[in-house]
Parts: structure tokens; C-alpha cells; sequence
């Protein structure tokens, strides 16, 4: 596993979340989007655009030392080891919406809303790819602090037209694959008193 490849793996969950959602709703011909949202890369109408703008360490993040470790080994023993602590952090996603019409592109943005409402974390067979551990859970969660100046800077910086469009958070963490030796715990002592002569 190449933990380090999560990033990569939330965006394809969240996308197949909304595909999922579309499908059940009856929108199967909603195109669902990784890529910069940008007219260029828009080949078919509609399209919701899930794209990765920015990546931050989350708040009150701190570096720190490395930790102790306990879990089990396939044949049932414990060990424990020292790992470097992981860094945790947001992926801050914008969701815009491409509709043949202003009326579709509000119908699919309230879709939107309510698909992560519904499922605010994403857990077990709802992560794809292989960086998450079995007992990951990702919480996808509005970003209230972005306000319309936040879209207007976004589509200003892509040179393109204000669309409508939600900010998202999705936290995260990636783990460092080094670790110290196996430590050996003493579970007892043995003493022995000599008498002299």
C-alpha cells in the first residue's frame, strides 16, 4: 500500500459518490469531473466538476516526535514499534456545475448539497483505491468560511466565468511507513540472592 497516494484516492471517491448519486436519482447522463474546471475540458452537457484546489495542513496541526504503536501480527502476537507521528490535513475541493441550462445547473447543484449531506463520511466500500486502511473514515464537510470573493478569485485565476459552485473540505491523513525495530517489553523479571561463603 502507498499511503501517500490518498490524496489522489479521495478525489475518485468523491466522484464516484456523485456519480452514484446522479445515477440513483436518474440523472445518467451527468458527466462527473476531477479535472480543472475550465470550458475547455467540458466535452458534454451536463457536468459537475469535483476538482482538488487546494491542500492545507489542518488547524492546530503541529509537528511531532514519533509515537508508540501497538497492533497485532497475522499470527496473533503483539508488537509494538516507535512510527513518526502523521500529518493531518484538508483537501479543499470546489464543486461547480455545467448545465445546458441556469435551471439544470441549480437542480444538480441542490443534488449535490444534499448527496453530502446524506453522506458525510465516507467509509468502507465508499473509498476507492488502495491507500486507506481498513478502518478509514473520511469526513467531507462544507467550507463556511468561503464566501463569493473566494469563487470570484477562483474563476478569475482560471480566466473564466463565475460559475455556480460549493467549497469543500475532505480531512485526511498520511502516515509515514518509518518505523523503529520491534521493541521487546520485559514481562518479568527473575531474581536470584546468593549467600556468601
Amino acid at each position: 500500500m502507498s499511503q501517500f497516494e490518498v490524496i489522489r484516492d479521495i478525489g475518485e471517491s468523491i466522484k464516484e459518490l456523485l456519480k452514484g448519486s446522479f445515477r440513483a436519482a436518474g440523472f445518467t447522463t451527468v458527466t462527473v469531473s476531477n479535472d480543472r474546471p475550465k470550458k475547455d475540458n467540458v466535452k458534454s452537457l451536463p457536468l459537475v466538476s469535483c476538482y482538488l484546489y487546494h491542500v492545507a495542513f489542518a488547524p492546530g496541526y503541529k509537528e511531532r516526535t514519533d509515537h508508540l504503536v501497538t497492533t497485532y501480527a497475522k499470527d496473533g502476537r503483539l508488537i509494538e514499534y516507535y512510527q513518526d507521528a502523521p500529518a493531518y490535513m484538508h483537501a479543499q475541493f470546489i464543486v461547480s456545475v455545467f448545465g445546458n441550462t441556469p435551471n439544470e445547473e441549480n437542480l444538480l447543484l441542490g443534488l449535490v448539497v444534499k448527496t453530502f449531506l446524506e453522506s458525510p463520511i465516507l467509509h468502507g466500500e465508499m473509498l476507492k483505491g488502495d491507500s486507506f486502511f481498513p478502518d478509514d473514515k473520511i469526513n467531507v464537510f462544507p467550507n463556511l468560511q468561503a464566501d463569493f470573493n473566494d469563487s470570484l478569485a477562483f474563476w478569475r485565476s482560471l480566466n473564466e466565468e463565475v460559475r455556480p459552485s460549493l467549497f469543500y473540505y475532505a480531512k485526511l491523513r498520511i502516515e509515514s511507513e518509518r518505523r523503529s525495530e520491534e521493541l521487546q517489553r520485559v514481562t518479568g523479571r527473575d531474581l536470584a540472592v546468593r549467600r556468601p561463603g
